[in-house]
């Protein structure tokens, strides 16, 4: 192609070019114009709700007995009207930080700093993270009044946006800083920074020095990291590099930040009652709206039963630690009712890790999700004598290999499930599809399990996807609840300014149909069927029979106990929040102890019980090889429970005699390579 025929397509190109660039130019500006439109309409359009800011009585959290739990200072950013104060009264220092840390152009911008989100836009680009958001104290402000969950979305962003341009227009900047500093949580129950001042030093905010101020005001911007009690060192650096920061920038002398350095910090936490902190804040995330603004809230919790389960669990972690076991938590429901008796969400609010949550994070089960994947199957009309292969050399769309637990061969669902054998359940789960199972678990509530099938693979069935500890400790409940399960129940009633206030009853959730769940909590109390995978005496050992299954993450970083009675259900997780593996620790020695404990605790000497059959379970012979009905040639029965349409009317083929009368096994072709290799063929 010579010049000329490349000037002439250029030449006709041009005008296609023009043509699509003003198509584009008109509807980017008719987009941007319609941006404008509604952001104006959205900010100028409706003044802010002034009523979201006023004062609140305080909250106070008792047990279901009356005796007080703790007395919060705020809900979801609502201040207590003793703890306010005015901003002449808090130290210049604390103000002066808080703009320069948190938002240097606060006195510059109208609630939104654009050019702060477009500089936090381009450092994400740059380091190809969501680390920087570019929040105004407006907009921080507005989040601890609407929005105090954690979790993030674009959605939220937009709104915290437009509610900070609203609320800019309301109030103006100094009552703004006002409602910041007052309504900032300080951890350890503090809301406000009068709240957190009482708390670690014991004087008013007014009262504090410069050191103490600039420690404090460092702690809402992470108070698990810079907790004072846990890791005061944390907070130090930081305020240290905050007070630099003010020298650099004008606000205070070298001299002045010196000294604030070289002021002793006599921390001594002056708590107000503050039982039951994991709980407490779970309530206090749950908490309707209607209990927003005060008043005194009656929980389910069992204050002596809680506090005698976090005795145990701190002293069985601390009797493990040489084992690599950093933590442990449990939780004991009222099986019919869902109301949480006892909530431990970790081995010590103090310690390490402690101020996390187990009984609402998600962590990964191992095999304490078996019992569903059975369910399912008996749904689709397997039965607890239906034979499962716990082999590697079944043909699988997974890769068997990976699976460390020795070959049991063919076996009963029963023995199967009880002794938790891992080849058996993905054959299983492959047999009834992966989908059915998330599809179950997303009823159940453990978990958002946002990946797919394929994502998740068979592996599924040995605990692949998180849960939380205490919607799984509700979905076992389904099994002696006919198959419906009620999820955690955290209040009972209240009393508030507006009058009484009393907690809806629980709405059962189906999950399996009452023969299934009657049938899969049948297995989990046999402790015959246990015995060949755990032997004799097992930890949750109790003088009362009780459905249980455990469940160990590859690595062992986590271990899941859970068991459950008519009257009770307990869960106990025990691991590492940081996913650290313990020395080979199984669910067993680990989590198990904790639940047998808290049955005796929770029980209190009265014997809990299992449900009666349903109507349609019948019980019938059959081969405990087989699983079919005892033939002529079958050495041994076994008593079976079925479903009555269920029962099997296929005789055992497996066992014949040979012309001499010796009983032989003829081993289906699926299972003869291990039966080879075990020695078994043609064996009596």
């Amino acid at each position: 192609m010579n010049r000329a025929e490349v000037i002439e397509r250029l030449r006709r190109y041009r005008p296609i070019l023009w043509r699509w660039f003003k198509r584009s130019l008109v509807a980017t500006t008719a987009i941007l114009i319609a941006f404008v439109a509604v952001t104006a309409v959205a900010v100028f359009g409706w003044s802010y709700d002034l009523e979201n800011l006023e004062a609140g009585d305080p909250i106070v959290l008792t047990d279901r007995h009356g005796r007080v739990l703790r007395t919060v200072s705020a809900a979801h950013g609502l201040p207590r009207r003793e703890a306010w104060v005015e901003l002449d009264e808090l130290p210049a220092i604390a103000i002066a930080t808080v703009v320069h840390s948190e938002d240097e152009r606060f006195f510059d911008h109208p609630g939104v700093d654009w050019r702060g989100i477009a500089r936090a836009a381009a450092l994400n680009i740059k380091e190809r993270r969501l680390g920087y958001g570019g929040s105004t104290i407006t907009m921080q402000l507005v989040r601890m009044i609407h929005h105090p969950n954690p979790a993030r979305t674009f959605r939220k962003k937009i709104v915290e946006a437009v509610l900070a341009l609203r609320l800019e227009r309301a109030l103006g900047k100094r009552a703004i800083l006002e409602h910041y500093l007052n309504r900032a949580y300080y951890g350890n129950g503090a809301y406000g920074l009068e709240a957190a001042a009482r708390t670690y030093f014991g004087k008013s905010a007014a009262a504090l020095s410069d050191g103490e101020a600039t420690f404090l005001v460092v702690i809402p911007r992470a108070p698990t990291a810079y907790d004072p009690v846990v890791d005061p060192a944390a907070a130090i650096r930081r305020r240290d590099y905050l007070l630099e920061l003010l020298v650099e920038r004008g606000a205070i002398t070298a001299d002045s930040a010196s000294r604030a350095r070289a002021q002793h910090l006599a921390i001594a936490v002056h708590r107000q009652p503050f039982e039951a902190p994991h709980f407490t804040e779970w309530v206090l995330q749950e908490l309707p709206a209607e209990l927003h603004r005060g008043g005194v809230i009656r929980t389910t919790l069992d204050l002596e039963l809680q506090k005698e389960l976090e005795h145990r669990v701190t002293s069985h972690v601390d009797s493990l630690a040489s084992k690599g076991l950093g933590q442990a938590g449990a939780i004991v429901l009222d099986t019919q009712t869902g109301e949480v008796l006892a909530a431990v969400g970790s081995a010590g609010w103090d310690r390490r890790d402690g101020q996390l949550n187990i009984l609402t994070r998600k962590r990964h089960p191992g095999s304490a999700l078996k019992p569903f994947v059975y369910a399912l199957a008996i749904e689709a009309g397997d039965n607890p004598a239906t034979i499962a292969l716990d082999i590697h050399e079944v043909p699988s769309s997974y890769r068997t290999q990976m699976v460390t637990q020795p070959e049991r061969g063919p076996v009963r669902y029963r023995e199967a499930l009880a002794g938790s054998y891992n080849l058996a359940a993905i054959h299983v789960l492959e047999k009834i599809g992966i989908e059915r199972l998330i599809s179950l678990l997303r009823r159940a509530g453990v978990g958002e399990l946002e990946q797919g099938a394929d994502d998740y693979g068979l592996r599924l069935a040995l605990g692949a996807a998180k849960v939380r500890l205490a919607n799984l400790a509700s979905a076992y409940g389904a099994l002696v609840r006919g198959g419906t399960m009620v999820l955690p129940k955290l209040l009972l009633s209240a009393t508030t300014e507006s009058g009484a206030w009393t907690a809806a009853p629980p709405v059962p959730r189906r999950l399996l149909s009452p023969h299934a769940a009657w049938l899969v909590m049948d297995m989990l109390s046999d402790p015959q069927a246990r015995k060949p995978a755990f032997g004799p005496e097992l930890a949750v050992d109790l003088p009362y029979p009780i459905a249980v299954k455990t469940g160990t993450s590859r690595g062992f970083a986590d271990t899941v106990t859970v068991g459950v009675t008519n009257e009770l259900t307990v869960a106990a997780w025990a691991g590492n929040f940081d996913g650290e593996p313990t020395q080979g620790l199984v669910a067993m020695e680990a989590a198990a102890p904790l639940v047998r404990d808290g049955f005796i605790l929770a029980s209190r000497g009265r014997h809990p019980t299992l449900p009666e059959p349903p109507v349609e379970i019948v019980s019938a012979e059959v081969c405990p090889l087989s699983g079919k009905r005892p033939g002529p040639a079958c050495p041994h029965r076994k008593h079976e429970h079925f479903h009555r349409d269920h029962v099997p009317t296929d005789s055992c083929q497996w066992h014949r005699r040979d012309p001499e009368g010796r009983i032989r096994i003829d081993w289906p072709a699926v299972v003869e390579p291990w039966a080879r290799s075990m020695g078994r063929v043609a064996r009596n």
